[in-house]
């Protein structure tokens, strides 16, 4: 677990820049930028687009690994509570129940997150809430009707939610 959390905060909080000493070697990427274009208005456009984006890179990963940290945590406190010789049979098996549904919960969340990257989104997250409700985060500057419909078909089909408790949000 420490592994990943460690490679997706590698990955997203690399520097795109580069500074004048460093060469470049073919197939090397480099930063482009075009802050010298004469018309302001559009240098400034495309510099708020280029932050939005990475606020929407750092709160994929924020979230992703906040939700993984939580069910590690509550997962842990479940096992003790089975590997307690002091604690009640009714208690062992709630503890067990919770363990299953937090697992469940997570491969539900996986699959859907895997089909809508299918549909061509660069990221999204899935997190379901106790009351049976499902937020979707996408890294979307916007989302279009049938977008839409197709991310709520997903998590109708494998989160089993009805439509009314699906929330679709763009972030970009």
């Amino acid at each position: 677990m420490l592994v990943i959390a460690g490679y997706l905060q590698y990955i997203y909080n690399q520097s795109s820049q580069f500074s004048e000493e460093d060469s470049a070697q073919v197939g090397d990427a480099v930063y482009v930028d075009n802050l010298d274009v004469s018309d302001g208005d559009v240098a400034n456009n495309d510099l708020k687009t280029a932050t939005a984006s990475k606020e929407a890179n750092s709160y994929f990963a924020q979230a992703k690994m906040d939700r993984e940290v939580v069910r590690d945590e509550d997962i842990e406190t479940m096992k003790g509570i089975t590997d307690d010789q002091l604690a009640s049979k009714e208690a062992k098996i709630k503890a067990q129940e919770k363990v299953t549904k937090i697992l469940e919960t997570s491969k539900k969340e996986s699959n859907i997150e895997t089909l809508i990257k299918s549909k061509g989104f660069s990221d999204v997250i899935a997190l379901f809430a106790d009351d049976g409700s499902i937020d979707i985060v996408v890294k979307a500057p916007a989302i279009s009707k049938s977008d839409a419909a197709k991310i709520a078909d997903i998590v109708i089909r494998q989160g089993n939610v009805p439509f009314d408790k699906i929330v679709i949000k763009p972030m970009f």
